[in-house]
């Protein structure tokens, strides 16, 4: 029972060790790191298990992660403010008396020029985001498998989508959320706010592509690979791809797979191990990541993390980048001559003769939408919201109400989606 306990406790010691260098990582990568000489601008510097003296005391207390920020001009080596940072990789949500604990330090060290920022990996409960925001206590979550995204602040979820995340009902993606002083924001516009001085330098920005672009780029992958069967995103790992190697775990509920660019390994989820949908159109997805995104994120990202909900997403720069490898994985799964010639076909054998379906309140209408997108889901083995994606971009059906479908589909009934 004591050796149980004992390796139990080093277990979680390292879980923790680990979460608090990826943070440390994170946020350093954010901040400036150029200090330029009779500069009249303050500068600041990140530290990891720093002592600070406690006032009226004699002792000193340690924290994980702490964020001086100096007046470069002052002859002064004492920091003018200070952003103090606690971490814990939890399995369920934070305690409320890890919270009170933190609060306690933050005023032994300072009552003014420190702020405190709580990091976690599943969320808090109503009572601490509460007593966090009359505290003026920043609550962040960020994922334990790989918090490194550096994106420009694009705000446009509301609050009610955040705080599901906030609170851990949903799992965090890539991108960090933050709650401070009573609205959500970014780490950088957090860090900002509390005078850290931090750095554009990596900032990821994801060129806008139209989609005949990305529809060449897949042309131009396949023109000279000889497919020997329908499993096109296989054959295409295996022959266009060989230094990619592909494995499958058990992974979290809802994570159906991740990229690692740097070590070159597509892992794909036990889950849908059986699913031919998803799996084919993961692996596709992941394919489109890596020609259209692997020159832009080799020096800032390493792994991607694919969800299978909608998970937040308030930086548009990452939106467009999974939307874009949605849209790369339905052209490579559904190519255009392929469809075409599948369409003409059942269009000749249920004597559709308009050249395009319409979809509206008419049964027959109906009927012939629902027989030929199910015939075209049995033949490229996809789900049926991509043939319905699809048959919109080839101009092939034609929805009653006019609202434009497309984007939908892509973030809502498209899987992976990998928003933060």
């Amino acid at each position: 029972m004591i050796k149980y306990a004992n390796s139990f406790y080093m277990n979680t010691t390292k879980k923790g060790k680990d979460f608090e260098d990826k943070v440390f990582k994170y946020l350093s990568s954010l901040l400036e790191k150029d200090v330029l000489p009779f500069a009249n601008s303050k500068f600041s510097k990140i530290f990891q298990h720093k002592k600070y003296n406690c006032i009226g005391y004699d002792r000193e207390i340690e924290f994980d992660i702490t964020i001086e920020t100096y007046n470069s001009l002052s002859a002064s080596e004492q920091w003018s403010s200070l952003v103090v940072v606690e971490c814990k990789n939890y399995s369920g949500i934070v305690d409320i008396s890890d919270l009170d604990e933190f609060e306690e330090k933050l005023h032994k060290i300072s009552d003014s020029s420190i702020k405190g920022v709580f990091v976690t990996t599943k969320g808090f409960s109503k009572n601490e985001i509460q007593q966090a925001e009359k505290n003026h206590i920043a609550l962040v979550v960020m994922s334990e498998n790989e918090p490194n995204w550096i994106v420009s602040r694009d705000i446009n979820n509301k609050a009610e989508d955040y705080y599901q995340f906030l609170s851990g009902s949903k799992v965090i993606g890539n991108v960090p959320i933050v709650y401070s002083e009573g609205s959500f924001t970014t780490v950088i516009e957090m860090l900002n706010s509390y005078d850290v001085v931090t750095s554009n330098k990596n900032v990821i920005k994801i060129p806008y592509l139209e989609n005949d672009i990305i529809q060449q780029k897949v042309c131009a992958l396949c023109q000279d690979i000889v497919f020997a069967t329908d499993d096109i995103p296989g054959e295409i790992i295996t022959k266009a791809f060989p230094e990619y190697k592909i494995t499958f775990k058990d992974f979290q509920q809802g994570l159906l797979g991740t990229l690692s660019l740097e070590n070159k390994v597509i892992t794909l989820s036990n889950e849908i191990v059986n699913d031919t949908h998803r799996l084919k159109f993961t692996l596709a997805h992941e394919i489109g990541h890596i020609i259209l995104h692997s020159e832009i994120l080799k020096n800032s990202v390493d792994l991607l993390a694919e969800y299978e909900e909608e998970s937040l997403c308030y930086e548009k720069a990452i939106q467009r980048m999974e939307i874009q490898a949605n849209i790369f994985a339905a052209y490579l799964i559904v190519p255009k001559w392929k469809l075409n010639n599948e369409v003409k076909e059942l269009f000749g054998k249920y004597n559709i003769n308009k050249g395009r379906l319409y979809l509206d309140n008419q049964l027959c209408n109906i009927r012939n939408y629902q027989l030929i997108v199910n015939e075209l889901s049995l033949k490229f083995d996809v789900s049926k919201e991509v043939i319905k994606y699809r048959l919109e971009e080839e101009n092939l059906l034609t929805i009653a109400n006019g609202e434009p479908q497309r984007l939908k589909y892509l973030i809502k009934a498209f899987c992976p989606i990998s928003y933060c």
